[in-house]
């Protein structure tokens, strides 16, 4: 991945530059003070995402995505900030970071969020290549010879996974394409189409469903140490509700305490109709 920094403390810059680098997480094309400056450069280079400082004088991050997004709604940015309020985080969003970055930075929050926005990135992707597939297969009267991620949740979806920490998994890209070709023909989860979405992928049914039951299971797994640590976190309160079983969660909670060999089962079929719930309450 290629990345650009925006920030008007050229010691954060160098920080973040020298952990990105250091941790082969990808390469610094560029960085910047002067965030007016920097729009202009940010268009000519195109990178995969920029990291941005939110409070920065002559133009705040918030507008300096606004700008770049409307030549290049491609980059996925990361916004740099102390600010914790809840308007000015949620217009950010609406501006359309992916994900923040507290300042001070530190080198293990830097490595997380930027392999999720990176994978997230990688996802969607695939999901373009899917899209390829799905209107160049002679099937596609199947599919009303449409296929727009934006109708049919796969951001919604994608999001949700990104909340269970599965973005980094190879059987999230499975479950995403899975999804999307279940939406696209208004099905629930059936075994004909996890053969027909595994054949269009080029692969086999059997290697499909082994690498979603691994995703899964990382999502469960991690599910059940966000409750052991907080028990009222929206995501394991809220979200996690719709893909898992409490007994489930409970077993994968007493196997991370060691009372528990086995940990919770992981069910494609309830997960992925999971998702779809998810998927409809979202846009509704």
């Amino acid at each position: 991945m290629r990345y650009y920094i925006v920030d008007d403390k050229i010691g954060v810059i160098k920080t973040i530059e020298n952990i990105i680098e250091s941790q082969d997480i990808g390469d610094v094309i560029g960085f910047e003070t002067n965030p007016a400056k920097a729009v202009n450069e940010i268009i000519m280079k195109r990178p995969d995402i920029v990291l941005v400082d939110l409070l920065m004088p002559e133009m705040d991050g918030i507008e300096l995505v606004k700008r770049v997004s409307n030549e290049n709604s491609d980059i996925a940015f990361v916004m740099l900030s102390k600010v914790t309020d809840k308007e000015m985080v949620a217009q950010a969003y609406d501006a359309g970071i992916e994900f923040f970055i507290h300042k001070p930075v530190n080198l293990r929050e830097i490595i997380a969020v930027l392999s999720n926005v990176a994978e997230k990135k990688k996802i969607n992707s695939m999901m373009n290549d899917i899209k390829g597939i799905f209107k160049n297969d002679n099937r596609k009267e199947e599919l009303d010879g449409k296929f727009d991620a934006s109708d049919d949740g796969a951001n919604a979806i994608s999001m949700f996974l990104g909340m269970l920490g599965m973005n980094g998994e190879k059987g999230t890209a499975d479950i995403l394409a899975l999804c999307q070709y279940l939406i696209k023909k208004g099905e629930s989860y059936n075994k004909k189409a996890l053969e027909e979405v595994a054949q269009f992928r080029g692969d086999t049914s059997k290697n499909m469903e082994q690498r979603m039951r691994r995703a899964i299971k990382k999502g469960l797994s991690n599910v059940a140490s966000i409750g052991l640590s907080d028990y009222g976190n929206d995501i394991f309160q809220l979200y996690a509700n719709y893909v898992f079983d409490f007994k489930s969660i409970k077993d994968e909670m007493e196997c991370i305490e060691g009372r528990n060999e086995n940990g919770g089962r992981v069910a494609i079929p309830k997960f992925v109709e999971g998702l779809l719930m998810y998927k409809n309450s979202y846009n509704g």
